[in-house]
């Protein structure tokens, strides 16, 4: 009897093994690149300002409203210039914090069920379910499934036990929630929110200058 629970129990842990695992060392490098997802909404805020700013820009050198030009523009560019430099910052903070939390680089390791997805951060276990997950997205290194409030299931793509296609395929499956079902690629996401801020830099100085120079023939 003691013998074929022995087995039942044998049994019982092979079915609960993970289809999928992920194991990997969160270096500065990998945790850089992680938060690439941070600048995915920086980068469509500055688009959005971008053409704001250049239509109103337009419009307002239509008109004659030369003080809206020169005072707008400068003062948008300002704010993102500065939500720019306070997301680069914050992650470097972030970094800092773990290293110091944890006292060492961290090693995580993911493990897709079935039924739920189980992280291990050093001696530290979660669980999740499927149905948490609300986005996909993708960086260089990571496969990366958004919960909430800036939480993530970081699945390192070199470290998987599968190709990652068929991981893939597998989470758009389970993620029943998850509306749009594509990995939203941010690897390059910093790039352009930089190329993007400088274009809303470069509008609104070229706005400021048509601005004053048309303002003083108006004058004179």
């Amino acid at each position: 009897m003691n013998e074929n629970n022995v087995n039942v129990n044998i049994e019982n842990e092979e079915i609960k093994s993970p289809i999928y695992s992920s194991k990997f060392l969160m270096n500065k490098e990998l945790f850089y690149d992680f938060c690439s997802v941070s600048y995915n909404r920086t980068k469509k805020v500055f688009l959005v300002f971008f053409c704001l700013v250049a239509y109103l820009i337009g419009i307002n050198l239509l008109v004659g409203n030369y003080d809206i030009v020169v005072g707008f523009g400068p003062f948008i560019s300002f704010l993102m210039l500065l939500t720019y430099f306070r997301t680069k910052k914050s992650i470097k903070i972030n970094y800092e914090r773990n290293l110091i939390s944890a006292g060492k680089e961290s090693t995580l390791n993911y493990e897709l069920f079935e039924d739920k997805i189980v992280s291990h951060v050093d001696e530290l276990k979660r669980e999740y379910f499927y149905h948490q997950i609300t986005k996909f997205f993708e960086t260089k290194n990571f496969i990366l499934l958004h919960l909430q409030h800036n939480l993530h299931v970081t699945i390192e793509k070199n470290n998987l036990n599968a190709s990652v296609d068929e991981v893939k395929a597998f989470l758009m499956n389970k993620c029943t929630l998850v509306k749009k079902k594509k990995f939203i690629n941010c690897a390059n996401d910093k790039k352009w929110s930089l190329v993007f801020l400088i274009a809303l830099i470069f509008v609104s100085i070229v706005g400021t200058v048509l601005g004053l120079v048309l303002k003083m023939n108006s004058i004179f």
